[in-house]
């Protein structure tokens, strides 16, 4: 049996005599992870400038948006771990460092070759920032009320690039051109790094389990394999060497990953974990509904601007009635959550989601209202069931399993963006986008399967178990 690692969520206080400003620790954290959400969405606007600057075809561009997420899906868990080894904070500003040398690359490639390795480079800092936010906060927040309200701010905060980055985005393509994108990271950069420098919490060095390294670059591989062979199988052909080649590498890591698993004294996945009730169904809720969204914002970009010929700035605009409630909802799922529980909220949420969608199959070319109508909805959707997907999908983790839950959290998440980009990209938007909204709408009914198993489960092991409590209260 593999013993369980040292948890992120060390929550005991600093050692005496160490004057740790909670509210400097609370703005960094907020800038850094910031920072990482909103490369992700802002790419997006930039894609046709960034064709025709660098003479490159779309799979490369989905590349160019897929090789950050790609990283942060596939090493993650190795970054979480090296916050236990060596110190949240060190990790958070060496991420810092890291993320803001790679954006300077970004904004000075001189081809998408290398475009793509830059964003690589980005991903490597962002896993070793994303994990270490939270370890901070937690630290820096020893009293449960104060803490909660920092995770508040903080879970807002890193939700509102959704808002900001396709307009940021679009803003600065069109007045300063794509390469500003990456080059306005720089000041945010360097100010999380004054800011990181004195009062922050204490290092705590665990004694975090083994790492799993060959379990590590079989996910990569595996992961890799898929986003590549998708994309250049919609792109060149399902015939040609390269999607083949990669399709062949994917099953081949799937396989080795798989062995591993079974055979690892301190695999990447415990068997504890994954044979917990619930866990793989809401962690699938995760990846879908992540999925569904970046998938239609990544079709719907490409869109409006090669169909319709909106410019960048216009083009975010119109993803406004989503991105707004992406932002606002969760705090009002908080809420709902203790009145209704958070199986019926995220069954609301679903319901709002797959609304979204059969609007956009129906109306959606209809620019804008029909298009808002149906992104405002999913919208809706996706925010409500934010809070509810992590709060049953940790309900179901065993406690001595919380901190790589939250990791795998994490991985189907940015494994759901790195597919439905792929897949989307793959589905032509001729004069509509009616398919990218079939195959949403079809993600959505998946996800709605998924919930349904994750509940069934839940609730036998509560009626297995009479005695034990929710740990999130999410089955009264």
């Amino acid at each position: 049996m593999t013993s369980p690692p040292s948890t992120l969520s060390d929550v005991s206080a600093p050692h005496p005599g160490e004057r740790v400003r909670s509210g400097r620790v609370l703005a960094c954290a907020c800038l850094g992870y910031g920072v990482i959400v909103v490369d992700i969405t802002i790419v997006n606007l930039a894609i046709p400038a960034m064709q025709l600057s660098l003479h490159a075809g779309l799979a490369a561009m989905q590349l160019v948006v897929n090789a950050y997420v790609i990283v942060l899906a596939a090493l993650v868990l190795a970054g979480a771990a090296a916050g236990d080894r060596w110190g949240a904070v060190t990790m958070f500003r060496t991420g810092v460092t890291v993320f803001g040398l790679a954006s300077v690359l970004c904004g000075a490639a001189p081809n998408v070759e290398l475009l793509i390795g830059a964003r690589v480079l980005q991903g490597l800092g962002a896993i070793l920032l994303m994990p270490a936010t939270l370890v901070m906060l937690t630290r820096a927040y020893p009293e449960p009320d104060r803490r909660a309200k920092a995770i508040a701010v903080w879970a807002m905060v890193a939700g509102s690039p959704v808002v900001f980055g396709p307009l940021l985005g679009g803003a600065l393509v069109d007045l300063v051109g794509w390469r500003a994108i990456f080059l306005i990271n720089i000041p945010l950069v360097i100010a999380t790094l004054l800011l990181a420098r004195r009062q922050m919490p204490p290092q705590r060095h665990g004694t975090a389990a083994p790492q799993d390294f060959p379990g590590q670059i079989l996910a990569a591989a595996m992961l890799g394999g898929v986003a590549v062979a998708l994309t250049y199988g919609h792109e060149l052909g399902w015939q040609r060497a390269l999607p083949l080649c990669a399709a062949g590498i994917a099953v081949a890591a799937t396989g080795g990953f798989v062995w591993r698993q079974r055979t690892a004294t301190h695999p990447l996945l415990p068997p504890a974990l994954l044979r917990a009730p619930g866990f793989v169904a809401y962690a699938v809720v995760g990846l879908l509904l992540f999925a569904g969204y970046y998938g239609l914002v990544f079709a719907i970009s490409v869109f409006l601007q090669q169909v319709r010929d909106y410019g960048p700035f216009v083009s975010g605009l119109c993803f406004l009635p989503s991105a707004v409630p992406i932002t606002v909802m969760p705090l009002v799922a908080g809420r709902v959550n203790a009145r209704l529980g958070a199986p019926v909220v995220l069954r609301l949420a679903i319901a709002a989601t797959a609304t979204g969608a059969l609007l956009l199959v129906l109306v959606g070319q209809l620019v804008p209202f029909g298009l808002a109508a149906g992104l405002f909805a999913i919208g809706v959707g996706f925010g409500l069931a934010t809070v509810p997907q992590v709060t049953l999908l940790m309900a179901a983790a065993p406690a001595e399993w919380a901190s790589t839950a939250s990791g795998i959290l994490t991985v189907g998440r940015q494994t759901g963006t790195i597919l439905g980009i792929t897949v989307f990209g793959g589905l032509r938007t001729g004069d509509s986008i009616r398919l990218p909204a079939l195959g949403a709408l079809a993600g959505y009914g998946l996800m709605a399967v998924a919930a349904a198993v994750g509940g069934v489960q839940l609730a036998r092991r509560a009626r297995a178990d009479r005695t034990a409590p929710d740990p999130a209260g999410a089955l009264s």
